[in-house]
């Protein structure tokens, strides 16, 4: 048996596991991270949940996501680094407007309040995974 000295915490290369697609939910607030992570659900989609920023990059290097949500203060730092880690991938970012120096070139979409379920609902269902 051989050991690794890959992070427990981060997930192993994996074939997709949904037809409708794969997230990796970065939400630092419990409540509105269960709702996304439901909601996701609800919609087919394979979630993976992560407490911070560092596993977070982590997740983005082992495995490919579709989706990626994420909040907090230091979401839209994370946001850059995602997706400097995943080009295709569609990178939400909870917040009640865009930061004032986020380059739009980086394609991240800005969910602005109200960031309740329904709101947050209406966002990802609009979703088009495969485009």
């Amino acid at each position: 048996m051989t050991r690794s000295n890959v992070p427990h915490d981060a997930p192993w290369p994996r074939p997709g596991l949904s037809a409708r697609g794969s997230a990796l939910v970065c939400v630092n607030e419990p409540r509105a991270a269960l709702a996304t992570v439901l909601i996701l659900q609800e919609l087919g989609i394979a979630v993976d949940l992560v407490e911070d920023a560092s596993a977070a990059l982590r997740w983005v290097e082992r495995a490919r996501y579709d989706v990626l949500v994420v909040a907090g203060d230091d979401a839209p730092a994370l946001a850059e680094a995602l997706r400097a880690a995943a080009p295709r991938a569609r990178i939400l970012l909870l917040r009640d407007e865009p930061p004032p120096d986020l380059d739009s070139a980086l394609r991240i979409e800005v969910i602005g309040p109200p960031a309740d379920v329904n709101g947050v609902m209406r966002a990802l269902w609009s979703l088009d995974l495969h485009a």
